[in-house]
């Protein structure tokens, strides 16, 4: 719900703030008080086009700044979550306009952009009136709203789950034909280098294996020299190192005798001893073993030379080369498998499109039977607001040709296009007047008979419907008396389930609301104030005293109040 609307140096309005409360509010005031004004800044948060002729007279800028309480399930923190915005309890939404025509826009205190602000509004607010942001005026949401009033949501995301998994299947055919007429073209080149990458005996890491075993070879004598030479230095010559230990141990085994710490030093020694022996032992045997092998260092050279040559044709690494195999392996086996494949793809696409089919004609009627029953509810809801000769109508239509088929669009199966909405469009129209053709709501064209219009529509979707806030301007164009109490009545049973808002000239309907505010502006010399109040209940008497008897206030105008009011309350009441 729209907990607060502040605005400063907007047309006439100097600066306000209006605290609305759930439920059903009400703004009355005088012709030209500048009730609409609020409802333009309202737009403004929401993502109207701006435009710096909104500014008041010797300012700057102006500023909006709306203030919401979503709902834990509102479409409204999904957005802002996705969007990479704070989700709070609250959401604060801030438009400051510069004489520029520039403006700044912070969601939540983020800095946001008109496009992001448009989409979070619809997700808020719907006003009723000459305004674009009516909801129920977008055709596309006609077909959403009767899924919603008939329950159908389920069936609808059936029908979606196989348009998805049919095209899927249907993209997997055509990837798997071409794949297999690509991998024909290139069948004989893909056999000759699978059979030279097998026949090459390829292993990872090969390389650097004969690589080490050429080196050593190479250098066998010289390897041969080092160790026999580490070997005399360790053990045979005289005075090799192991005697100079045996030595050096001797000492400090000595000195150990005054000093019992060197025994330490001593110990490592003892410790190194076996140690020293062990490398001699393994530097002779590697000596001994350690023989030139001119037909193996040959048959190295080959084999590098080879794969060298291998490398260079299919300019890659050995493992690259492996790899290459292995995918050029899965190709010959698709090539095989083709037949199979196929068949199994389209033995599961036609298994597919009966499914979706089915499903798609199911839902379809169960559409047909939810409209009706909307049609019949709109019938008691325009005749409860006395708009008996307006018929209301739900029109199923194919989907047209302007929806063509593509990777999001619809997909043609047995003739008909079909989306994941199914095979319905969906359109609300509207017969004013008997013997006149059924028109689209958008093109009524009396801003009030739209209202009461949407109005009638609002109460009979209650239940389907999820915007949480709800504004009729011109609700009360051109009516009056009984058909006038009508409609406040059927604003104050919408209240229930939305928050609304509503500007009137009628005290028939004002005395429906749970919360009154007066809009007033004063005229000194050239300065306009425009003030909003909050009505307590006597200052609510009055208010509707003045909409009943005008300038000059009668006591019966007062008692004529107290008496609506009172009615107003028991009907809210019960």
């Amino acid at each position: 719900m729209l907990r607060e609307l502040y605005i400063r140096n907007f047309a006439i309005i100097e600066e306000a703030r209006i605290a609305f409360g759930p439920g059903f509010n009400i703004l009355t005031g005088e012709t030209g008080a500048g009730k609409s004004l609020l409802v333009g800044a309202l737009e403004l948060a929401l993502g109207e086009r701006a435009s710096a002729d909104w500014i008041c007279a010797g300012a700057e800028e102006a500023q909006v700044e709306a203030v919401f309480e979503p709902a834990p399930d509102a479409e409204a923190r999904r957005l802002l979550e996705e969007g990479g915005y704070p989700v709070e309890d609250l959401l604060i939404v801030r438009r400051t306009l510069a004489r520029s025509g520039k403006s700044r826009i912070y969601v939540n205190d983020r800095p946001s952009t008109v496009g992001f602000l448009e989409s979070l509004g619809r997700t808020l607010v719907d006003i009723h009136g000459q305004h674009e942001h009516q909801s129920l005026l977008r055709i596309h949401r006609h077909r959403e709203l009767v899924d919603l009033f008939g329950g159908l949501t389920e069936q609808q995301a059936e029908v979606a789950e196989l348009v998805r998994k049919l095209r899927k299947c249907r993209r997997d055919l055509d990837r798997l034909d071409q794949e297999q007429a690509k991998n024909l073209a290139d069948r004989e080149l893909a056999l000759q280098q699978l059979e030279e990458i097998s026949r090459a005996g390829l292993r990872p890491g090969e390389e650097e294996e004969l690589d080490q075993e050429r080196r050593k070879l190479g250098h066998a004598e010289r390897l041969r020299e080092i160790c026999l030479e580490c070997e005399a230095l360790l053990l045979a010559e005289r005075d090799s190192v192991i005697d100079r230990l045996g030595r050096l141990r001797k000492r400090l085994r000595e000195a150990a005798q005054f000093d019992p710490s060197l025994e330490g030093p001593a110990g490592l020694m003892d410790a190194a001893l076996p140690y020293l022996e062990e490398a001699a032992q393994s530097v002779r045997q590697y000596a001994s073993n350690l023989e030139g092998d001119p037909d193996r260092l040959e048959q190295i050279e080959e084999r590098l030379a080879f794969l060298s040559r291998l490398k260079r044709k299919y300019r890659a690494s050995i493992e690259e080369i492996l790899a290459h195999g292995e995918t050029l392996r899965l190709r010959v086996g698709r090539i095989e498998r083709y037949d199979e494949e196929r068949s199994a793809l389209e033995r599961e696409i036609h298994t597919l499109e009966r499914a979706l089919l089915k499903a798609a004609r199911d839902l379809s009627a169960a559409r047909m039977k939810a409209a009706s029953s909307l049609e019949g509810e709109m019938k008691k809801e325009l005749k409860a607001i006395g708009m008996k000769e307006v018929e209301f109508r739900v029109e199923f239509r194919a989907l047209g040709e302007e929806e063509t088929p593509g990777e999001s669009g619809p997909v043609l199966l047995a003739g008909q296009r079909l989306s994941a909405c199914g095979l319905d469009q969906v359109e609300f129209l509207v017969r004013t007047n008997p013997g006149q053709p059924f028109k689209p709501l958008q093109r009524i064209a009396s801003g009030g008979e739209l209202s009461r219009i949407m109005l009638a529509l609002r109460n009979a979707l209650h239940r389907a419907d999820r915007l949480p806030t709800l504004v009729f301007d011109e609700v009360d164009a051109g009516i009056g008396g009984a058909e006038a109490e009508a409609v406040g009545a059927r604003l104050q049973a919408l209240s229930r389930h939305f928050q609304v808002l509503c500007i009137t000239h009628l005290p028939q309907i004002a005395v429906f609301a749970g919360t009154h505010f007066k809009v007033s502006k004063e005229v000194s010399g050239r300065k306009t104030a425009f003030r909003v109040e909050r009505l307590e209940p006597k200052a609510r008497e009055e208010e509707i005293a003045r909409m009943l008897g005008g300038a000059e206030i009668t006591p019966k105008a007062y008692a004529h109040a107290r008496e609506m009011l009172e009615r107003g309350s028991r009907k809210e009441a019960g």
